[in-house]
């Protein structure tokens, strides 16, 4: 396993890793008609800074995490855990809880105390993750239209 920095020559097989990751960690949470039309080019150009982190396992990305500044304005100051995802075949193995730490050793590194992320209402496989990495609910909400459905996201923090 090498985690490492995401670079331009990942782009495509990032956006695969989220399309799966998607279709199968959100199946019964998001509509499922929106998963079925859900294509890889939703993730083109994104996440390609200097906060985004892969794993790679026999040269085939597994993880992704992005992490950044807040984006915010109620939260500036603090880090955000902007997405993290594994691809499924290999969730539970470790690479996701690898590529996390990464991301935050790196907002701890470059100077914030406390990270914030969001984590989908009913996601329990997330919410287990993250409570196992020490985050907590902090009772904000962000409410978002996915697919024509509203859905509830809740923020939860930590203190590195």
């Amino acid at each position: 396993m090498q985690i490492r920095r995401m670079t331009e020559s990942d782009r495509a097989e990032l956006n695969e890793l989220y399309l799966a990751s998607w279709k199968a960690g959100y199946k019964g949470l998001l509509p499922q008609d929106f998963l079925d039309e859900l294509t890889a080019e939703r993730w083109e150009g994104k996440f390609l800074d200097e906060g985004s982190f892969v794993v790679v396992k026999d040269g085939k990305i597994v993880a992704h995490c992005h992490a950044r500044a807040a984006d915010e304005p109620k939260m500036r100051g603090w880090g955000e855990i902007h997405t993290m995802y594994t691809h499924p075949d290999y969730w539970e193995r470790g690479y996701g809880s690898a590529v996390f730490e990464q991301a935050e050793k790196w907002l701890s590194e470059i100077g914030f105390d406390d990270v914030y992320l969001y984590v989908l209402e009913g996601n329990e496989r997330a919410k287990r993750f993250y409570n196992a990495h020490g985050y907590l609910p902090n009772g904000d909400t962000l409410c978002c239209d996915i697919g024509g459905v509203i859905v509830t996201d809740y923020r939860y923090v930590k203190r590195l």
